[in-house]
């Protein structure tokens, strides 16, 4: 396999880096937070980029960043509806503005200091720039993530790594994967199965369909029987939401604009995040960091 384009679902790598037991210290009896090691969840945010030079073939480092406000938001009011709920409810008391505003600052610096494209777009989700550029571009792709939904781009060219498992995931079949996702719906998104009416009070138990009721539709044929249970529109909608083919137009011109006029910054300014922060390990070894990243101008 040549050099590949290394895409990072950043948001997930943050919080992941964030939830890792030697940063986030938490009360046993309460749950609730109560300490957060910043420095050291920059530390592994860092190692964890870094380590990518390492463990692939790079050709350009990608980090994909959500922006607040997906336009899937402009056509499902709902969407992550239940995600909301569930922070709001959360006891563990994470600081999550502080978090938040933490990980801008560290994407500007890395923007300022590496040669890595550090994208967002307004409306755009990461989900959207990385979907958008690994089925545009003919080069060799390693989608880093533990969400399922990159699993639709799965191919010869696009692979998907799971960081948590240590494994390459994939999908024999990209075209049923979206279609049985589209039918059952994605509950961490408030995405509902197709059974689902649209006006369904939240919180209350959804009528079932599962990966069994999917497979009979399949040995029916799944397009009649969407037709004949009168929830073809309902499909299409779904499909609307979580097929990255459906990406609206003007984001996708705007993300491969994004990507194909990305201008990285001066090497030298690689020294200096390093200096500033104080990291022995890449500072006692620069030279091999360098190296490793001058490979990507």
């Amino acid at each position: 396999m040549g050099k590949e384009i290394v895409l990072y679902d950043c948001n997930n790598l943050a919080i992941r880096c964030v939830n890792n037991k030697d940063v986030k210290t938490v009360n046993p009896k309460t749950k609730v937070v109560t300490g957060v090691d910043w420095e050291y969840w920059e530390y592994l945010m860092f190692s964890s980029i870094y380590g990518s030079l390492y463990k692939n073939n790079t050709k350009s480092i990608v980090l994909a960043i959500d922006d607040k406000r997906s336009w899937r938001y402009d056509i499902w009011s709902r969407y992550k509806e239940d995600r909301k709920k569930n922070k709001l409810k959360d006891k563990t008391e994470f600081p999550w503005d502080e978090f938040f505003v933490r990980y801008e600052k560290l994407m500007d610096e890395f923007a300022t200091h590496f040669p890595i494209k550090v994208l967002k777009r307004k409306k755009a989700e990461g989900d959207d720039i990385i979907g958008t550029i690994a089925k545009t571009i003919p080069d060799n792709c390693m989608v880093i993530s533990v969400d399922k939904d990159f699993l639709q781009l799965s191919s010869k060219r696009v692979k998907i790594y799971n960081p948590m498992t240590r494994q390459h995931v994939s999908t024999p079949n990209t075209e049923m994967f979206i279609i049985e996702q589209c039918m059952i719906g994605q509950k961490k998104d408030t995405i509902t199965n197709i059974m689902t009416p649209w006006n369904w009070p939240a919180g209350k138990r959804r009528p079932g369909f599962g990966p069994k009721a999917f497979e009979k539709a399949v040995e029916h044929g799944w397009k009649e029987w969407l037709i004949e249970n009168d929830v073809y529109h309902r499909f299409d909608f779904n499909r609307c939401l979580m097929d990255f083919e459906r990406i609206p137009q003007y984001l996708q011109d705007g993300i491969m604009d994004d990507y194909n006029t990305y201008k990285y910054p001066n090497p030298d300014m690689m020294y200096k995040f390093l200096k500033e922060k104080g990291w022995p390990e890449f500072l006692d070894n620069f030279t091999t960091l360098e190296n490793k990243f001058m490979q990507l101008y």
